[in-house]
């Protein structure tokens, strides 16, 4: 994040190397993930398609999508590393926690201080 005070981090206005780097791996991220919607909608197409490579192809596709998905786990624990915000969400659930936990109050505030209505 910024530092606005001028005290100690960087311009404001001009990324440290961590919140580059994140940038980055975001980026990738979100590459990978296109790719595993691209072969799984390939396969899709590819199984029910009948010619005689179709169940080559559609294997194959298979051990794409399965490194694709390993390829975001590897991405999504580097984030994890790099974002401390990012890993606290993970460690403290998938975020469904925070949604029960609101459900019957429609309106609530953050602690980084702005409210919600569910």
């Amino acid at each position: 994040m910024c530092n606005t005070s001028g005290e100690g981090g960087h311009s404001h206005g001009v990324l440290s190397q961590a919140e580059k780097a994140l940038a980055d791996l975001r980026n990738d991220l979100t590459e990978v993930l296109k790719m595993v919607n691209n072969y799984e909608y390939q396969k899709a197409v590819m199984g029910g398609a009948d010619f005689p490579a179709a169940g080559e192809v559609v294997h194959i596709l298979e051990h794409l999508l399965e490194s694709q998905k390993e390829h975001a786990a590897v991405l999504i624990e580097l984030i994890n590393k790099i974002d401390v915000t990012q890993r606290k969400m993970f460690e403290e659930g998938n975020g469904h926690e925070h949604e029960h936990e609101h459900a019957n109050e429609g309106e609530h505030e953050h602690a980084h201080g702005h409210g919600h209505k569910h």
